[in-house]
């Protein structure tokens, strides 16, 4: 993971942290009560990945996130994920997911429901 990257930023809910490669977001870290601590669970779940300033691309996800935990709408649909190493029953998780509009809410049951479940 040589191209991983991480910053933190400021959110109504405290520092968040956001992990990206050349391929897309691969994660994004709520505030752990200190700053010392978010930056500590990204580097568990990443290694000793390099903190920097988030290109143009990551900086338009950060200030999305930032517009959702203001309450403003945002869906994040233009944001674009790295889900390489995600199994695929998650990938389908994660794409009906991100089909709920902001402020809407879906049971784990209406998933498991269209992904063929019961």
């Amino acid at each position: 993971m040589t191209d991983q990257h991480f910053a933190i930023f400021d959110t109504a809910i405290g520092r968040c942290g956001i992990a990206w490669g050349s391929r897309g977001i691969n994660a994004v870290q709520l505030p752990m009560g200190a700053e010392e601590k978010t930056r500590a669970r990204i580097r568990q779940r990443y290694g000793d990945i390099a903190e920097a300033p988030p290109s143009a691309e990551v900086q338009r996800a950060i200030d999305g996130i930032v517009e959702l935990f203001q309450g403003k709408p945002n869906d994040l649909s233009d944001v674009v994920l790295d889900l390489d190493g995600v199994p695929e029953f998650h990938r389908g998780v994660y794409d009906i997911a991100r089909t709920i509009p902001p402020g809407k809410t879906m049971t784990y049951g209406d998933i498991a429901r269209r992904l063929g479940g019961v």
